[in-house]
């Protein structure tokens, strides 16, 4: 009697592939989605990157505020700066803010 040799595959069976269900098509998983995910309004401006260090604190708080507006943290920065300059600190150098403006606005492009 000889002895039998083992394997060095793996012997295993994928079982019964035949499809249980009929699976949705790509439109209806489509519309689905639509009718589940909140409109989100986009404004098309020209963004620059920007990178800062935040406290856990604040980014926490961004990140909190970004799910229940279903904002972008972007949009909530913008939003918190403009507010800030507008009602707490108003530059009036316009001259400095222009040539700024214009420096930015040129990297944007």
């Amino acid at each position: 009697m000889t002895k039998k040799k083992k394997s060095r595959s793996a012997s295993f069976s994928l079982g019964d592939t035949s499809p249980k269900g009929i699976l949705p098509t790509k439109e209806e998983v489509l519309q689905t989605v639509e009718k589940v995910t909140p409109k989100i309004a986009s404004k098309k401006s020209k963004r620059i990157p920007f990178t800062t260090a935040l406290t856990p604190q604040n980014r926490a708080l961004l990140e909190t505020a970004s799910h229940q507006s279903q904002q972008a943290i972007a949009d909530i920065l913008n939003e918190a700066i403009g507010y800030y300059f507008e009602e707490k600190r108003p530059i009036n150098n316009e001259a400095m803010l222009a040539t700024f403006l214009k420096i930015y606005t040129n990297k944007s492009k």
